[in-house]
């Protein structure tokens, strides 16, 4: 007889001793049944001898127990922060993005890599070594940034195989013990993990002609930018082989254990963390619209000095100035009236502040630099207001393999944000516009001679304001006589007192309707607003409706609910998990997925358990667990 069996025996034989205290006389005799099954067949440990079919049929298995009492087992857990293939990059196999991998024999644990965890049974923990992955040549230069510090632990990756039948695994941003992080106390943000460079990939010749042109054009410089990401899987290996349950993905409905929060089988538990999915790009049509607006700021001010400078407007400002005098004159006549300055002055300062300063839409959806010409999507927000499950600060809720682009709801949602906040800024655009018109400084000096028979003085005016004050009568002009002859002074203060009531006010009221047309933006400006929407819903029906590019979020094959299963997880594909090994990845992009192996791929925040069996099970050839 094997060591291995003769430890089954060893091990049945004390959890038949357990039996009476458990399940009674019955289910000892059961579980002594089965262990002799087990010697009467010479050591040779088949499926017949101790199967799923037997885990839920035999009153044997109500004998064993399932726990931290439990032994026997042999389990497996994985952690990796970076799985898929980038352009042919098969990031699985490249030692620098390995993760942790830990199997348990049934007595013994093994990690791929990483260090023991003080504390903990069987578990090994160990950082995305991000530093030399970003030296490695390969097709990662220009595709994707990770954080070369990886002092927060930001990718940490974490398994534990334990042989009571307890598995974990963990990626991503995780504690120690392989629990899923929370955001920071202080600020409740979480990190930022990668930055995934679309235009780049999109553009690749190794994609080859993807009919991109058109979607692509007037934006560059698209990316994703992928906050903190965790995945977290665990098993019960007990638990789910006492649960049997059917074994084919397209099967039907699996065995469900009572406990809701059991995942498609019993004792499977997955979780995911997806703090930020935000799409970032550089549009044209910004940088037209802005553009725009600078021109039509440049150009006031020689607008304004060519309406103010027309021999209209002298010639309006001389007789006004004459209308407001004669009502005054008494004994007086007027001789010439000059204007000897007029001058405005427009500061567009607060209106190019607006050209720099990033706006948004009330619900957070969008942030636009128009000096950068950068749209931002904050897809959290994008999905709140399209009505997903989500809190509208993470992607965290959401049932598993969900496509959160893909849905021409979320289109709809994206282009009224962005309507919205187009709107919103280039009315404010125009309030300032309006505003800085009004502020527009007029300095205007008038020479008024005064007759008595013959000249006797000559009266010199000046008013110093904002056209706004002007128009208000909030002005008063300033002053001074000049004698020419004997004169009583006091004849004058009618007339002195008519131009610094009113000199203010007339000279407003002949430069305000000049400025009308000012005042407006024009139509050719505003015109540009619509080629931004333009672009943005191109851009996202080519890539996310037309299924070229796909965010995944809780991305897990044989899923107990959601979507479909991502493509290469599928049942036959050469990347497919084995049965009875569960997935779970909190973000996976795909490019083409059609093209396969030459396509783009990539799970950020993967983590795995199983396949889990018992030592019987594992020492049968062909048995998945033969090789822990």
């Amino acid at each position: 007889m094997s060591r291995r069996v003769e430890r089954m025996r060893l091990r049945l034989a004390r959890a038949s001793n357990a039996a009476p205290r458990r399940r009674g006389v019955g289910t000892l005799l059961a579980a002594i049944l089965v262990s002799t099954a087990l010697v009467a067949q010479s050591g040779a440990l088949t499926d017949a001898t101790w199967n799923d079919a037997e885990w839920v049929a035999s009153p044997a298995m109500a004998a064993t127990a399932c726990g931290p009492d439990a032994e026997g087992f042999m389990t497996r857990s994985e952690g990796r922060a970076l799985s898929g293939n980038l352009l042919g990059a098969n990031l699985d196999s490249i030692a620098e993005a390995e993760g942790v991998q830990v199997t348990n024999d049934g007595e013994v644990a093994v990690a791929s890599a990483g260090q023991p965890v003080n504390g903990l049974e069987s578990a090994f923990r160990d950082p995305l070594t991000v530093n030399a992955l970003s030296a490695l040549q390969l097709p990662l230069t220009g595709l994707l940034e990770l954080p070369t510090n990886n002092g927060t632990g930001v990718v940490g990756q974490f398994g534990q195989s334990r042989n009571t039948g307890q598995a974990l695994g963990a990626s991503g941003y995780v504690t120690d013990s392989g629990g899923i992080d929370l955001a920071d106390d202080q600020t409740g943000d979480y990190p930022d993990l990668a930055t995934l460079k679309l235009s780049n990939l999109l553009n690749s010749p190794l994609l080859g002609d993807i009919g991109l042109g058109d979607t692509l054009s007037g934006v560059s410089d698209l990316e994703l930018e992928v906050g903190a990401v965790a995945g977290q899987a665990s098993l019960d290996t007990c638990a789910e082989k006492w649960s049997g349950g059917a074994t084919d993905e397209f099967a039907g409905a699996r065995t469900m254990a009572a406990d809701a929060a059991t995942d498609v089988v019993a004792g499977l538990e997955r979780h995911h963390l997806a703090a930020a999915a935000d799409l970032t790009f550089r549009s044209a049509a910004v940088g037209s619209l802005v553009g725009g607006i600078d021109t039509t700021l440049n150009g006031l001010q020689g607008q304004i000095n060519a309406l103010i400078g027309q021999q209209s407007v002298t010639t309006s400002l001389v007789n006004a100035v004459a209308t407001l005098l004669n009502g005054v004159l008494g004994l007086l006549g007027l001789g010439a009236i000059q204007v000897k300055k007029l001058t405005a002055t427009i500061d567009t300062a607060p209106v190019r502040q607006l050209l720099s300063t990033s706006f948004g839409d009330a619900k957070g959806v969008l942030t636009i630099d128009p000096s950068q010409g950068t749209i931002r999507i904050d897809t959290a927000a994008l999905l709140a207001k399209a009505g997903s499950p989500v809190d509208g600060r993470t992607l965290n809720g959401l049932p598993p393999n969900t496509d959160i682009l893909a849905d021409p709801v979320v289109l709809n949602a994206l282009t009224a944000s962005l309507t919205d906040a187009l709107a919103d800024w280039i009315g404010r655009v125009q309030s300032a516009l309006t505003a800085q018109i009004d502020a527009i400084r007029v300095t205007a000096d008038m020479s008024i001679q005064v007759k008595l028979l013959l000249p006797v003085a000559e009266i010199t005016a000046s008013v110093d304001g904002s056209l706004g004050d002007l128009l208000a009568g909030t002005v008063k002009a300033t002053t001074s006589v000049k004698l020419l002859g004997a004169l009583d002074l006091g004849l004058l203060n009618p007339l002195l007192n008519a131009l610094v009531n009113g000199l203010g006010k007339t000279v407003g009221d002949i430069l305000n309707p000049l400025m009308t047309g000012l005042r407006t933006l024009p139509a050719a400006v505003t015109a540009l607003v619509a080629p931004i929407i333009t672009v943005v819903s191109r851009l996202y029906n080519g890539l996310f409706l037309s299924k070229i590019l796909s965010i995944t979020i809780n991305a897990q094959n044989h899923p107990a609910s959601g979507g479909p299963v991502p493509p290469d997880w599928r049942p036959g594909q050469p990347s497919a998990p084995p049965e009875g090994q569960y997935e779970v990845a909190a973000i996976r992009i795909g490019i083409l997925d059609g093209l396969g192996q030459n396509g783009v791929r990539l799970y950020l925040g993967r983590a795995s358990v199983g396949p889990g069996c018992t030592v019987a099970q594992g020492a049968q050839p062909g048995n998945p667990c033969a090789n822990y």
